[in-house]
């Protein structure tokens, strides 16, 4: 029987002139040099690791930097808006954020990115340019919030307010909008870095794995003895780093290697560490963002009806102008709250008309209408806007007959006692929303002053309303003739006092 014959490599080994401690040796040292090799891709990795680790980490150190100056900036935003704030807002708890120095915060914010010119403002820097900008911008609105500090103290709301809108809002707006860009950015970097990180550790995965096959293939016992000493802790290794790759930063790796590998390890564990405190750091920074978000619109929403708010929202720069084709308004004035303001502090002044407005508003609120205004101890409120509502006349005189009594029963609280005029009137209307930058939702035509002038012409304790919001409410509710009333600007008009409804048969 004829021997098989060795294949081409077994002939060519054997035909090498070398003993076999030669060829071990030389086995042993391709073995070692891979080894080698490897050892100086581990270091090549480590090194590439650590470079995107303090990458991420300087990444993390500009979102934490700019979110802290979009913070700043939110602030001041919400606090150039509350030059507005009614009086009524500062008694409810807003007065000591609204009434907070505006410079003071200007001051503060233009320290702040001061500091950061050492780590982020230096020439060649990817944010030098930014932090020059915020900085020259910054100079410019200090004068500014001063301005308005000092306008506020001398001259008032009226005043201060559309001043610090004009100097104020739209430079911290692009501010804001300037640094949420660069935050944006910086986030996509990191998250593209991320991408060529797990890239990179399956490229080198491949090349250690094919290596120690190689070595394998040399010599079965020296290279299993070697692989196993290598691909081992590698493969552990890459699980972690595949494991941090899809977001699970708290896988760690053991090795019993005390060489580059088990270094490698050390810091692979330490880079998972890091990169779950900047993922937890980032979520926090993602949840504040959140929080100012949600206060905008909070903002917008307390400024607006939901509607409008939503319209305005989905077309900022479209006119929102509705024609109201039937509404019934209501106003109501304090008596006598003029001569009585004269005599009471600036604190009970605004108590009184808070506690009073506060029981109002809650009646509109439980017949579904909506508060338009109040001007000085004028309350105005309307029904059938924004949206139209099948019984609007009929919600305005339940309210009215409500506010008389909440008026009464609040009367005994009051030293000189407490007394309204109500006018109520209903038709057509033009409602939309006016401003720039101080948003206001109003409403407008002869309905509007017809009501007025049914409450300026009416009596302390009494409800006059048109021959309108007669026809509509008959025969369910109770009227008493006043007859012809002389309404300037419009003329004789009949009228009627609205005493109650009928009694059920």
């Amino acid at each position: 029987m004829v021997a098989k014959q060795p294949n081409v490599l077994t002939r060519c080994v054997a035909a090498i002139g070398l003993s076999i401690r030669s060829k071990l040796l030389i086995a042993f040292m391709g073995i070692t040099g891979l080894l080698v090799a490897l050892a100086l891709f581990g270091l090549y990795s480590l090194q590439q690791s650590h470079a995107r680790t303090q990458a991420l980490i300087r990444d993390q150190e500009r979102i934490e930097y700019f979110n802290q100056i979009h913070a700043y900036v939110g602030d001041l935003i919400v606090m150039t808006v509350g030059q507005y704030t009614p009086y009524e807002l500062d008694v409810a708890g807003g007065g000591s954020f609204f009434g907070a120095p505006l410079y003071d915060r200007v001051g503060g914010l233009q320290l702040f990115v001061a500091k950061g010119v050492r780590h982020f403002g230096q020439p060649g820097m990817p944010d030098a340019d930014l932090v020059a900008r915020l900085r020259s911008e910054l100079a410019v609105l200090l004068p500014h919030a001063i301005e308005v500090q000092c306008l506020r103290r001398e001259e008032g709301k009226p005043v201060a307010a559309p001043f610090a809108m004009e100097k104020l809002f739209e430079p911290l707006r692009g501010i804001q909008r300037d640094v949420y860009t660069v935050v944006q950015d910086i986030e996509r970097d990191m998250a593209a870095r991320a991408r060529s990180t797990a890239v990179a550790y399956q490229a080198s995965r491949q090349l250690v794995v094919t290596s120690a096959l190689v070595a394998v293939g040399i010599s079965l016992l020296l290279g299993y003895a070697i692989s196993s000493s290598l691909v081992w802790p590698v493969r552990r290794i890459g699980h972690a780093l595949d494991t941090v790759a899809k977001g699970g930063f708290d896988a760690r790796v053991t090795v019993p290697n005390r060489d580059e590998l088990g270094e490698l390890a050390n810091n692979v564990n330490a880079t998972s560490e890091q990169l779950g405190d900047l993922y937890q750091e980032v979520e926090s920074q993602r949840a504040e963002l959140a929080k100012e978000h949600a206060k905008s619109e909070a903002l917008l929403y307390n400024l607006l009806p939901a509607d409008i708010a939503a319209r305005l929202k989905l077309e900022p720069d479209r006119t929102i102008a509705d024609s109201l084709p039937r509404v019934a308004i209501l106003f109501a004035d304090i008596v006598d709250f003029t001569p009585r303001a004269v005599s009471l502090p600036p604190e009970d002044v605004v108590g009184f008309l808070n506690k009073i407005f506060s029981a109002f508003d809650e009646l509109a609120e439980k017949h579904g209408l909506e508060k338009v205004k109040t001007i000085g101890d004028a309350y105005m409120v309307a029904a059938g806007m924004p949206s139209p509502v099948g019984d609007p006349v009929h919600r305005v005189a339940e309210m009215a007959l409500d506010m008389l009594r909440v008026v009464t029963e609040m009367s005994g609280e009051f030293p000189d006692g407490l007394e309204v005029r109500i006018g109520l009137h209903a038709g057509p209307a033009v409602a939309g929303v006016i401003g720039n930058r101080k948003l206001f939702y109003d409403v407008w035509g002869e309905t509007v002053n017809t009501a007025s002038r049914m409450e300026s012409h009416g009596e302390p304790g009494r409800i006059q309303v048109t021959a309108a919001v007669k026809a509509e409410l008959e025969p369910g509710y109770q009227f008493v003739p006043r007859g012809t009333v002389d309404v300037k600007g419009i003329g004789e008009v009949e009228t009627w006092w609205l005493s109650g409804k009928q009694a059920a048969a």
